[in-house]
């Protein structure tokens, strides 16, 4: 978390004596901009090779050691550096969650951070107006440097997200006996699908997505060696006619993080689409941020009604679990259920098709 608070300061806080306000304006701001600013510069990943002091670090990192030391000593402040004699090395947290070689590394997602706060900045405007306030960058002129650089950033950002979450999904639900055949419906970085892949040794996984995220996806898929078990077509969800460019029916079907960049009556256009992909027992698995959901978690519902903030201005929507069975169960599944996860911030339903 952003602010390490004693027990004393966190009464305080409670009690209204603390200027809280202050701390999530000023103090959460700006340790979020040193964060990236750290992972831009490879801070932890230098620093996850060996304890450094600051001369070696700043000689290693080009940077001015003066002003280096005051970007370290903010880190040590909000705990994700130690520092011991004059040598610093990573706390336990930037080990897990912000080197490379980590299997839970999402520094990409913090790298790509500064493009969802972005957003943020039409805020008043779409407060006044509920109106979309720009569209998503696959959406724009994708032969421009600047969005193939926005591009790249985001979906690495949601790769690292999908693979350093995405196993308490996978351990959640059980696929139908004897599942071979997997669909991603707007996959693109295609963790999920490499997920399911890893777990399942007889699972084939077919990305469905624009060129963009395909290209993306195809890094994952030979990032984690599974080119062969993994395999991309390309597609506009919303616009094509997609099951009649499958060549099988599907066991199971993904539609991740994908409801809520849409309207409802398109959703329940897609996932007609997706449930005619399904062969007749085939399981759609369903994960989002679901408004309903957050299980009287203040973190869950602080991510879910941010999140339901953020994407408005491109138009989308979070939408509550009783909605979301509606578009199922009007489309012919059945068993429609919500699992809750430990991870704040995302709802999972499966269902499955008559």
């Amino acid at each position: 978390m952003p602010l390490r608070l004693t027990p004393l300061e966190y009464i305080l806080a409670r009690l209204n004596v603390l200027p809280v306000p202050l701390f999530d304006e000023l103090l959460a701001t700006g340790i979020a901009h040193v964060l990236v600013t750290a992972c831009d510069l490879g801070v932890f990943d230098t620093l996850g090779r060996r304890e450094m002091t600051l001369s070696d670090l700043a000689s290693e990192l080009q940077c001015h050691p003066q002003g280096l030391e005051l970007l370290l000593r903010l880190l040590v402040s909000a705990g994700y550096l130690r520092q011991r004699r004059e040598r610093y090395r990573n706390s336990h947290m930037a080990r897990r969650w912000l080197l490379h070689d980590s299997p839970t590394n999402i520094a990409p997602y913090v790298i790509h951070s500064p493009d969802i706060a972005a957003l943020w900045e039409h805020l008043p405007r779409l407060v006044r107006t509920n109106q979309q306030m720009m569209r998503m960058p696959y959406e724009e002129d994708t032969s421009s440097p600047e969005t193939q650089r926005l591009l790249a950033r985001h979906y690495a950002g949601l790769a690292s997200l999908a693979l350093a979450l995405g196993d308490e999904i996978i351990h959640r639900v059980r696929l139908p006996a004897g599942a071979q055949y997997l669909l991603d419906v707007g996959g693109s970085h295609a963790g999920f699908s490499a997920l399911f892949c890893r777990h399942y040794s007889h699972l084939h996984a077919t990305v469905l997505d624009l060129q963009p995220g395909i290209e993306a996806g195809q890094r994952t898929a030979a990032q984690l060696h599974l080119e062969e078990r993994i395999s991309f077509i390309g597609s506009d969800i919303v616009r094509d006619d997609f099951p009649t460019l499958l060549a099988t029916d599907y066991d199971v079907a993904l539609y991740f993080h994908i409801a809520h960049l849409l309207p409802a009556d398109v959703n329940q256009a897609v996932l007609a689409k997706v449930v005619r992909a399904l062969r007749p027992g085939g399981q759609l698995i369903f994960l989002d941020q679901v408004t309903d959901q957050t299980h009287g978690s203040h973190l869950s519902s602080l991510m879910v009604q941010f999140m339901a903030l953020t994407v408005r201005t491109i138009g989308g929507t979070c939408y509550p679990f009783p909605t979301v069975k509606k578009w199922l169960e009007k489309l012919g599944m059945t068993r429609v259920r919500a699992h809750r996860l430990l991870t704040p911030g995302a709802s999972l339903i499966t269902a499955v098709k008559r």
